[in-house]
């Protein structure tokens, strides 16, 4: 049983998800529409819910070869006059766990005020993306209680595809062009939940209209990470084309060097063959990269060492290395080859600490002291936690559902489940403390070390804690 009293710094593992071909976070999309129908007057839902986008006169089709989609062919509104809409579904509603995610082109300066998605009942609307007067930026705003917050406007330029996605994770807003974030709100209000159906390039009953292309809209069941909404701007080839294959390299060798062996693959995990794919298109880092060979169109080697162990190689196919033959760039994929000591999963550690190295510091005044504090707080730790400080957790009886960072309350842990939760009230030399029995666990809502993929600074851990078996 560990008894746990405070931190100044929390350190944590984590793994990586990538989906395994192309289309980013795959297992959390909810619906998708692709717009390579290229003709009639719907597009379908790739994810099968049935729900299509019914295109209305005005409205047609855009084209790869001459520039009007991004990938095959889009939702073409360059006349100014036309729209799709859905109609309502709970999948469309934003919640805790939301990403809107789409490409669009302006046809020349859109109009003052025109709108590139919106969900709407009669008159109010629980999110929308507007062009702001005169054409050059747009905002994404959402109803929240009553009240309609934007995140801030967003320039942009006309007649030039952007990756444009919004999420909301119940405490922020955040909206991302081509991959990075850039515009956040904090807003812990509940979203509106509405029941009109969605306006794709202006609202669903015919106002606002916005002229030029829009395609492959998307939705996920999940506030997408900077890293995540970065793999699916793809360097801005997308992630629509064919994906190197890792899967069945072996990403914990006992020794190197070695040999890598890949394919590329389509969304059906079939090999596809692609063009101008070289040794020069493979980033690598930690190691050194040699004897790169062609075995087939869809099927490369090469050969890995490093000059060290431990070592952390990353291997990265970025996004346009090749194109298949339909013409479509090749998406992002890579992998981390650990060559150190075998640990669980380790192919997916991106990051890990042992505190194999560490100095053990003996109390110099001989007697504990309970009013002790941190003297120096000008480098703050980014993560505190103190048992003893009652205002910074929340309690159900003696059972923790919440423990705060002391001294920023958006960070925060809570247990996933009721069988979770550790208990507080147990003391240690006369100071509160969270006791964990086996089975309770705390997960914190978002990562104080920064994003999956950030470099972490030099770094302490303390801890005061005392262990009992039970």
């Amino acid at each position: 049983m560990l008894r746990i009293f405070s931190f100044s710094f929390l350190a944590i593992f984590f793994f990586l998800k990538l989906s395994l071909w192309g289309v980013v976070n795959e297992n959390d999309l909810l619906l998708r529409w692709s717009f390579d129908e290229g003709t009639g007057s719907a597009s379908q839902d790739l994810m099968g819910s049935g729900l299509d986008v019914i295109l209305h006169p005005g409205s047609g089709w855009g084209a790869e070869s001459n520039g009007t989609a991004k990938s095959g062919s889009s939702l073409d509104l360059s006349s100014g006059s036309g729209r799709g809409t859905v109609l309502h579904d709970p999948r469309l509603q934003a919640s805790n766990d939301f990403t809107c995610m789409f490409w669009f082109k302006s046809s020349g300066v859109p109009n003052d005020f025109s709108q590139l998605i919106s969900k709407r009942s009669d008159s109010i609307s629980s999110y929308f993306v507007q062009i702001d007067q005169g054409g050059a930026s747009l905002q994404t705003v959402m109803r929240k209680y009553g009240t309609y917050y934007d995140t801030g406007s967003i320039n942009f330029n006309p007649n030039q595809w952007y990756l444009l996605a919004f999420t909301h994770d119940g405490e922020k807003i955040t909206t991302f062009l081509d991959g990075v974030a850039i515009r956040e709100l904090q807003q812990t209000d509940p979203v509106f939940v509405e029941e009109g159906p969605l306006g794709i390039g202006g609202t669903a009953d015919g106002g606002s209209l916005f002229k030029g292309w829009i395609d492959d809209l998307r939705f996920y069941g999940k506030a997408l990470s900077e890293r995540e909404v970065n793999g699916a701007w793809g360097n801005g080839f997308g992630d629509f084309g064919p994906m190197p294959d890792f899967s069945s390299v072996d990403r914990s060798p006992a020794q190197l060097p070695m040999t890598v062996t890949f394919a590329f693959r389509d969304s059906s995990g079939i090999e596809a063959a692609v063009s101008d794919f070289n040794q020069s298109d493979i980033l690598l880092t930690g190691g050194v990269l040699s004897n790169f060979t062609k075995i087939s169109d869809s099927t490369y080697s090469f050969d890995v060492n490093a000059s060290a162990k431990p070592q952390r190689i990353i291997v990265q196919v970025p996004a346009g290395a090749a194109i298949d033959d339909q013409n479509i760039t090749t998406s992002f994929n890579s992998m981390v080859i650990v060559y150190s000591d075998i640990v669980t999963k380790s192919e997916n550690l991106v990051g890990w600490w042992n505190f194999d190295e560490h100095y053990l510091l003996p109390d110099q005044s001989g007697a504990f002291d309970p009013s002790w504090t941190p003297s120096d707080l000008s480098t703050p730790p980014v993560l505190w936690l103190d048992a003893n400080d009652s205002s910074t957790i929340d309690l159900t009886g003696s059972e923790v559902t919440q423990w705060r960072h002391k001294l920023d309350a958006a960070f925060h842990l809570s247990p996933g489940n009721a069988a979770q939760r550790p208990t507080h009230g147990t003391q240690i030399n006369g100071l509160d403390a969270v006791d964990f029995n086996v089975g309770n666990r705390l997960n914190s809502n978002t990562n104080p070390l920064g994003a999956n993929g950030d470099d972490v600074s030099d770094s302490a851990l303390y801890i005061v804690y005392t262990l009992q078996s039970s």
